[in-house]
């Protein structure tokens, strides 16, 4: 009985004890992930036994903290051995490799082996400490040891933990010489081909590697590490990675993690059909998370899709804002995603943070309206964190926005009142102005903007987008031209005011002057990847220069892979050089990226020609309900000689 009151003293003592503590941590994570089973305590079952456990454990802390590492060592190695005790040895490890000595670490393992030949997690220190000392030809045996004696189950994981152990080795290439050796008995295993992949990845072999991860994760569709890392590196290949995310997430839908960061590598990518198409299912997965609403609001706003987006950030202001008093809305007319998106732009609301990640129903919850969302969320909004001011302008000067493009001028401006004057910003005065031309006040509207402050030069450049933006607005597109080349003087070398003025010389009918400020700007900015897709877009539409245009292009999209805009321009080359094979493949892609009027409208007119005349058809009209008036959907009505 005493012994028991003792060891029960003895534990007490040592869980006060920093060095016991560290102990545990000190083990490498690839170890404690191969062996999740705690090392058997059988050998201190009786008290006596218990007593000598704590006993040694002190006697080596007590060495060791007053600097005589070896006698820790010792005396825990021989107390190891007497008593058969895995804790034990893996603390002598552990002590020879703080004193720097690796060798007597191994030696340890060892002995720790020879005792307990079956010992997973003696097997697994041996690895982790033979890669370590760069023993490689050691190190390759004793893996496929360590993963042979694993049940049969249980391998793949093994696997995959010994993959941690290879990525933490400083030489990529060796690492990944070694795994190709180690694991070649394994190869079969989708996991050891996820393995490689990671290791290619790491050693500079990224297209070989994603091309790798992509099989693994066909092969076996829940592999979050193969979905990561094509995740990771999305910019490659957007489309393949498109395929294999929605595979992972059709047979894992519950990783909200990774789809929260394939939303937020579409939208840098624009590809912003997919990233919708994924928010919308985070928004039925977890419609209690503010931020999903505004995310999904800000994206159906990118798309054109303002009363859906209208209703989404009425529901982020619902569960975030309490009490908010928000006008009606009225009902949604149809689910978001069956309407292709307008290719108007719009202002985008204030971006959220997305975690760094396909349904095409709209969520039903948003359907349904802010109003009926803010019973079922008032727990979320006790919750919420506080909007800052700033963040809450951006939101309602996108409902501005959004209300406005629908027609309805007089929800505009409410939103706009519940701006705090603090906040109201040359973004805010424009929005303003235009509700006031959309109520007929144009003069009125006019003045309000050019009121703005030109005390400086960044305020007089921001006055005169402001006053070409209010003029397209109001339908005046030769203005709006005409107000920004006369800052050409002082900013034209600036890549971003340059492009605008060039769009705007577009949408005013004057094509020369805009073919020569796109040059302009390619010459002086050649990796401007906006004014080479816009050059090289423009000279194909015309039928001039295709072999220069395709070289702008196919350097635009190298910049920016994956951008349905760019691969929609690649596309529109394809299809003026007679490649229809090529130019559907491209739009296609395109396409499914970004459900843009005009990218479908291009695609129309490609199946078309190559005598897919009902899709086309019935394609074209889509585009033509989303945007009517669209200049590149007419085009293609008019040269299908088609009417709606």
């Amino acid at each position: 009985m005493r012994q028991a009151v003792f060891a029960a003293s003895l534990l007490a003592a040592l869980a006060s004890v920093p060095w016991a503590r560290q102990a545990a941590a000190e083990v490498p994570p690839q170890v404690a992930a191969i062996t999740r089973v705690a090392p058997s305590q059988t050998s201190r079952d009786d008290a006596e036994q218990q007593a000598r456990w704590f006993y040694s454990t002190l006697t080596g802390e007590i060495a060791a903290r007053t600097g005589h590492p070896d006698v820790a060592y010792a005396e825990l190695l021989r107390a190891a051995r007497d008593m058969d005790s895995a804790t034990l040895f893996e603390q002598a490890v552990q002590v020879a490799l703080n004193a720097r000595q690796p060798e007597l670490a191994l030696s340890a393992v060892g002995s720790w082996l020879e005792r307990q030949p079956g010992s997973e997690r003696a097997q697994a220190w041996r690895v982790q400490l033979l890669l370590g000392l760069g023993r490689d030809a050691e190190a390759a045996p004793a893996i496929q040891r360590l993963i042979s004696a694993a049940p049969q189950p249980q391998r793949p994981e093994t696997v995959l933990a010994l993959g941690g152990m290879f990525l933490g080795m400083q030489d990529a290439q060796r690492a990944l010489a070694l795994a190709r050796r180690s694991l070649a008995p394994y190869a079969a295993l989708p996991q050891t081909q996820a393995v490689l992949a990671q290791l290619q990845v790491q050693a500079g072999e990224l297209t070989a590697g994603l091309a790798r991860a992509a099989r693994a994760l066909k092969a076996d569709p829940t592999l979050r590490p193969a979905a990561l890392l094509l995740l990771q590196h999305y910019k490659a290949d957007p489309a393949r990675a498109d395929a294999r995310l929605a595979a992972y997430l059709a047979a894992r839908p519950e990783d909200d993690t990774l789809r929260m960061g394939w939303i937020d590598a579409a939208t840098q990518q624009q590809r912003d059909s997919v990233a919708l198409a994924q928010c919308e299912v985070l928004a039925r997965r977890k419609p209690e998370l503010a931020q999903v609403w505004l995310i999904l609001g800000s994206l159906q706003q990118q798309m054109g899709q303002f009363a859906q987006g209208e209703h989404s950030l009425a529901r982020f202001l619902s569960i975030s804002v309490p009490g908010a008093s928000l006008p009606g809305l009225p009902p949604l007319a149809s689910p978001a995603a069956s309407t292709p998106a307008a290719s108007a732009p719009a202002p985008a609301v204030a971006s959220a943070p997305a975690a760094s990640a396909s349904a095409t129903e709209a969520p039903a919850a948003a359907a349904s309206g802010a109003a009926d969302a803010e019973p079922a969320h008032a727990q979320a909004q006790e919750a919420a964190p506080p909007v800052p001011p700033e963040e809450l302008a951006q939101v309602y000067l996108a409902l501005s926005s959004m209300a406005l493009h629908q027609g309805a001028d007089a929800r505009a401006e409410q939103w706009l009142q519940r701006i705090a004057p603090a906040q109201r910003n040359p973004a805010v005065v424009l929005q303003q102005a235009k509700v006031l031309a959309a109520q007929g006040r144009s003069l009125q509207a006019l003045e309000q903007v050019r009121a703005l402050p030109r005390g400086s030069s960044v305020q007089r450049r921001r006055r005169l987008v402001a006053i070409s933006d209010l003029l397209r607005a109001m339908h005046e597109p030769k203005r709006a031209y005409a107000a920004l080349r006369e800052g050409l003087r002082v900013w034209g070398s600036d890549p971003d005011y340059a492009y605008e003025t060039a769009m705007a010389a577009q949408q005013a009918g004057q094509t020369k002057q805009m073919l020569a400020q796109l040059r302009g700007i390619v010459k002086q900015h050649p990796e401007y990847q906006p004014a080479l897709n816009a050059l090289g877009y423009s000279l194909a539409d015309q039928g001039r220069e295709l072999d220069l245009a395709r070289r702008l292009v196919e350097h635009a999209l190298r910049l920016s892979p994956g951008n349905p805009f760019v691969m929609d321009s690649l596309g529109w080359v394809e299809f003026r050089q007679g490649r229809l094979a090529r130019a559907q493949k491209v739009l296609e892609q395109a396409y499914a990226g970004r459900r843009d009027p005009e990218i479908g409208a291009h695609l129309a007119e490609v199946l078309w020609r190559r005598g897919q005349h009902q899709r086309a058809t019935e394609l074209l009209r889509e585009c033509w309900k989303a945007a009517p008036q669209d200049a590149g959907v007419r085009a293609a009505m008019h040269r299908m000689g088609l009417t709606f």
